[in-house]
């Protein structure tokens, strides 16, 4: 599903660092990108460096309560939550109680963080231990929010798919760098179908 923004004057985007654009210059996070390409939109960036689901999903539903119409809203968390060793089962529990709601009021996507390189254990994000571990559940969850966005009839970036499992791509195993989050940018843009007002 892509979304058609023309009826849509903001967008707000909530997440962790990955949305907020951390390991990039300031204003070259995908966000930014975006942003700067369609100023005729209102882009509003809500993410929060090291924000669990949990909190990204109470800052989305206050936000979305007050919503006057003419709004998107954009998600993307969990990486925080594995990383700390946080149960898939729970995490995935919570979205299913939680997103279908939201997505019945307002215009909703949904993101799927990308995976993590081995560079991510050298720079201090996670041990040698879980790393696999790890791995396979940040694949699992992404098949989680395949099905969970088809079930619930809302859009989806699969930034998990933006690029290689390189470390080109990087800046740190776990965030994108500049050129990995233009690819988010390009993404975004290709998903919500803007157009120039």
């Amino acid at each position: 599903m892509h979304w058609d923004t023309d009826d849509i004057h903001t967008i707000h985007c909530f997440g962790d660092s990955l949305t907020a654009g951390y390991g990039a210059v300031p204003g070259a996070g995908w966000v930014e990108v975006v942003a700067k390409r369609h100023p005729e939109i209102n882009w509003i960036n809500h993410a929060s460096l090291g924000a669990l689901t949990e909190d990204i999903l109470d800052a989305l539903e206050g936000t979305a309560a007050l919503t006057s119409g003419q709004e998107g809203f954009f998600f993307m968390g969990g990486t925080n939550d594995i990383l700390c060793g946080f149960r898939l089962s729970s995490l995935e529990g919570r979205l299913t109680e939680r997103l279908p709601s939201i997505s019945g009021k307002v215009p909703l996507t949904i993101g799927i963080p990308p995976l993590a390189t081995k560079e991510s254990i050298w720079s201090g994000w996670q041990s040698e231990a879980v790393y696999e571990r790890n791995q396979l559940d940040l694949a699992a969850y992404g098949d989680f929010l395949r099905e969970l966005a088809k079930e619930s009839n809302v859009c989806l970036i699969d930034f998990s798919h933006a690029f290689p499992l390189e470390d080109a791509w990087y800046y740190d195993g776990l965030h994108p760098n500049e050129k990995g989050y233009k690819r988010f940018a390009d993404m975004a843009e290709a998903a919500w179908r803007i157009k120039e007002r």
